[in-house]
C-alpha cells in the first residue's frame, strides 16, 4: 500500500520542487528587481506547459536507451532552466555587468526553444481535446472511449513538425535576418505644407538597443544606408540601450557619423531610464542618466527631454517636439509631460512629435493635441516576428498594441489628417533575431496635399 501511494504521487515531486523554486525566485526579485518579478508567473506557466507536453511527447523515446532519454530530458528542460538562471543571476549580479554574449544569448536561446515548444503544444492541443471528450464520455455517460492511438500519434507528429519549422525559422532569424535592414519609404500628404518643406526627407530610426549588438560592423552598414538616403533631418525615437549607458561604449564613432542639415534629434524610451537593472543606490542610477545625456552630446545628437526645437527656414517653421516616455499601459512609467514639452511653442507650419510608445498617440495626442501633423513612435519592434505582405499583416504585437507597425491616420473634427508612424526598430532585445519583421530604416517624405 505504501509503495502504491509512493508511486502514485512521486511523479508530482519534480513539479512540486519547481514550484517552490519559482516562489523563492519571485520573492527574491520583488526585493531586487520588481519589474522582473512580474515575469515569474509567466515562468511558472512555461514550466507547467513543459511538464504537460514532456509527459506526452517522451513516449516516443521510451524504446531508446537510457542515454537517449537522458539527452532528451536535458534538452527539454534546458530552456526554462536558462530563463530561471537568467532571472536569478540578475538578482546577484546586475545585468550591465554580465558578459555580452551571456546577456544576449542566454535568454535568446531559451526563447527560441520555448516558442518552438509552444508550436508543438499547438499541434498537440487537438489530441488533448479529443482525449478529454473521450474521458468525459466514459466518466459521465458510461460510453467506451473512441480515442484511437493512430489519431494520437498523428497529432504528436504534427506537433513535432511545427516545432521543427519554428526552430529552423527562428535560428535563421538570429543568424541572418537580424541584420537585414529594410528601408521603408513613406510619402505623406500634409495640408497647407509650405513650399519650402515640399519633399523634405525625414529619416526615423528607433529601438537600436545597443546592449544587444556584439559588434559595430552591422550598425555601420545601417548608418551608411541612412546617409545614402540624403536625409534633411534624422530622428531617433528611443531605446538606445537595454539596461545601462555602459552599453554605448564602442559605438561612438559609428553613431556620430549620422548627420543632417536640420539636425539629429532623439528622445528616451522605456529602456533608457535604467529601470530594468539593479543599482547600488539612487545616485548610481542618476549618474547613469547623466552619462547617457553626455553620450548624446558627444555624438552630436540633440536629446529632447520634454522639450521642443523650432527650426526656421526662410521664415517658415518646423516644430520638432520630443516628449519623454509616456505609455497608456501600467507596465511602463509615465515620464512624459506634453504641457512642459510645448510650453512657449505656438503652432508651427509643420508640427512633428517624437513619442516612443505608440499608445500615447491614441490615448492623448490624437484627441488633445491635433496640432501635430505627424507623430513618430517605435517601442513595439513588431514583436520581431510576423508576416507582412501586400495584402496581409500579422504579428503577435497586434494583440498588445492597436498601432503596432507602419502608418496610421486620424481625422480631426475639422477634417485635418494627423499621422502616426510606428517604426519596427533597428535592433532587438529578448529574442536575438527577426522573422518576417525586418529591422527598419524609415524614410518619410513630406508632400503637399492637392
Amino acid at each position: 500500500m505504501k509503495n502504491k501511494f509512493g508511486n502514485r504521487y512521486s511523479r508530482f515531486l519534480f513539479p512540486g520542487l519547481a514550484l517552490i523554486l519559482v516562489s523563492l525566485l519571485y520573492i527574491a526579485l520583488l526585493t531586487a528587481l520588481p519589474k522582473y518579478a512580474g515575469r515569474v508567473p509567466f515562468l511558472a506557466i512555461l514550466f507547467l506547459i513543459d511538464w504537460i507536453v514532456y509527459r506526452d511527447i517522451r513516449r516516443f523515446w521510451l524504446k531508446f536507451g537510457g542515454w537517449v532519454k537522458g539527452a532528451f530530458a536535458i534538452f527539454w528542460w534546458l530552456p526554462v532552466s536558462l530563463l530561471f538562471i537568467f532571472l536569478i543571476g540578475s538578482v546577484f549580479l546586475p545585468l550591465q555587468l554580465w558578459n555580452d554574449y551571456l546577456r544576449i544569448y542566454l535568454p535568446g536561446i531559451a526563447l527560441i526553444t520555448i516558442i518552438s515548444k509552444m508550436a508543438m503544444l499547438a499541434g498537440l492541443l487537438p489530441a488533448y481535446l479529443v482525449r478529454l471528450v473521450s474521458y468525459l464520455k466514459g466518466r459521465f455517460m458510461k460510453k467506451q472511449s473512441v480515442f484511437l492511438p493512430a489519431t494520437e500519434r498523428f497529432f504528436r507528429i504534427t506537433g513535432i513538425f511545427l516545432a521543427a519549422i519554428v526552430l529552423i525559422l527562428m535560428t535563421i532569424g538570429s543568424v541572418y535576418w537580424v541584420y537585414q535592414f529594410r528601408v521603408r519609404k513613406v510619402e505623406l500628404s500634409i495640408e497647407n505644407l509650405p513650399a519650402r518643406f515640399e519633399g523634405m526627407r525625414i529619416v526615423q530610426l528607433s529601438d537600436i538597443h545597443l546592449g544587444s549588438w556584439v559588434s559595430a560592423k552591422p550598425l555601420q552598414r545601417a548608418v551608411d544606408e541612412v546617409m545614402s538616403l540624403k536625409p534633411d533631418i534624422i530622428v531617433f525615437t528611443g531605446d538606445l540601450v537595454n539596461y545601462s549607458t555602459d552599453e554605448v561604449r564602442g559605438f561612438e564613432s559609428t553613431l556620430s557619423q549620422l548627420k543632417a542639415p536640420y539636425g539629429v534629434y532623439a528622445i528616451l524610451g522605456n529602456h533608457d531610464y535604467g529601470d530594468y537593472t539593479a543599482w547600488p543606490d539612487e545616485a548610481a542610477k542618476k549618474q547613469n542618466m547623466t552619462d547617457l545625456e553626455m553620450f548624446y552630446k558627444e555624438i552630436g545628437w540633440q536629446l529632447l527631454r520634454n522639450q521642443s526645437e523650432l527650426i526656421t527656414v526662410d521664415s517658415v517653421k518646423l516644430l520638432v517636439a520630443g516628449v519623454e516616455n509616456w505609455s497608456a499601459t501600467a507596465r511602463f512609467r509615465k515620464y512624459g509631460d506634453m504641457e512642459t514639452t510645448l510650453r512657449g511653442y505656438p503652432d508651427a507650419d509643420v508640427n512633428i512629435l517624437l513619442s516612443h510608445d505608440p499608445t500615447h498617440w491614441d490615448a492623448e495626442v490624437a484627441q488633445s493635441y491635433p496640432r501635430f501633423d505627424l507623430t513618430l513612435s517605435g517601442h513595439t519592434h513588431g514583436m520581431q516576428m510576423g508576416i507582412e505582405t501586400s495584402g496581409f499583416r500579422w504579428s503577435p504585437s497586434q494583440y498588445m498594441y492597436k498601432e503596432w507597425a507602419g502608418l496610421y491616420r486620424h481625422i480631426t473634427s475639422s477634417g485635418k489628417v494627423n499621422y502616426l508612424y510606428v517604426n519596427r526598430g533597428l535592433g532587438h532585445i529578448g529574442y536575438p533575431g527577426r522573422v518576417g519583421i525586418l529591422p527598419e530604416i524609415a524614410l518619410i517624405i513630406l508632400k503637399k496635399r492637392n
